[in-house]
């Protein structure tokens, strides 16, 4: 599934977030939270990435050429010699930029201190070929500030947590605040997930620029969809990295 991330003021897509789905004839569809944990746990994940990569970079490859394909990726994946490998072999080989991708890790990643000089490797990895790289659930680690300094990130995604009604919460409100000025002196895009109303959204967009994810814009849909989607709304962005056919959110 393909959610939008849009500009605050401009509200246009300016990529998509890749989202994991299994349809089980059995159980129906189920969440990668459920899933995810047991793949990693069976130590077939890199597998399941492998797949989903090249499926998502073969949708991406469709897009307007502004458009950017933001991927999740898991600790496996970066504290694997063969698993950065085999990514960063899929990546060559797509017809999609590496500028235009940006991969998503967490801070789970390399919560234990073993494991951060791999996943640095790894990063610095994706970063050499051009690809973006953010920082997922930002706000709700211990070490997350660390971080900020110690890779070389390109985005910070703040935590949905602190999104969810920001609007009568004086306390989410200050933070989500705090997090735009330091993203904004760090050099780092923000982007706000978790936008479900239009309450939140006006909070979030009167707070500054950033980039927004959330129900209140679109919800995740399938491949199938995204060309209507597109072709929805009459708007044309034909300047800087953002240029090619995109709607604007109504």
């Amino acid at each position: 599934m393909y959610q939008p991330i849009v500009g605050a003021d401009s509200r246009y897509p300016v990529g998509f977030e890749a989202l994991a789905r299994w349809m089980s004839p059995t159980l129906g569809c189920v969440a990668p939270a459920k899933f995810i944990p047991v793949a990693e746990r069976a130590g077939i994940i890199g597998r399941i990435t492998q797949t989903l990569l090249k499926k998502a970079l073969e949708e991406a490859g469709k897009w307007p050429v502004g458009l950017r394909l933001s991927f999740n990726l898991s600790a496996d994946d970066l504290t694997s010699d063969e698993g950065i490998a085999s990514i960063v072999d899929i990546v060559a080989r797509s017809a999609v930029d590496p500028e235009r991708i940006d991969f998503e890790i967490t801070e789970t990643a390399f919560i234990q201190e073993f494991a951060f000089d791999r996943v640095r490797e790894a990063v610095l990895t994706l970063r050499r070929m051009g690809c973006g790289v953010s920082l997922d659930d930002f706000g709700t680690g211990y070490s997350s500030l660390s971080y900020l300094h110690a890779l070389p990130l390109t985005k910070i995604k703040i935590d949905r947590s602190f999104v969810t009604g920001i609007h009568n919460n004086p306390s989410s409100y200050k933070i989500v605040k705090s997090l735009f000025a330091l993203s904004k002196d760090m050099g780092l895009d923000c982007i706000v997930e978790g936008v479900e109303t239009d309450a939140e959204m006006a909070t979030v967009r009167s707070l500054g620029d950033a980039l927004l994810q959330g129900y209140a814009f679109a919800r995740p849909m399938p491949a199938s969809q995204i060309d209507a989607y597109l072709d929805s709304a009459p708007s044309v962005c034909t300047e800087g990295p953002r240029a090619g056919r995109v709607p604007l959110i109504s």
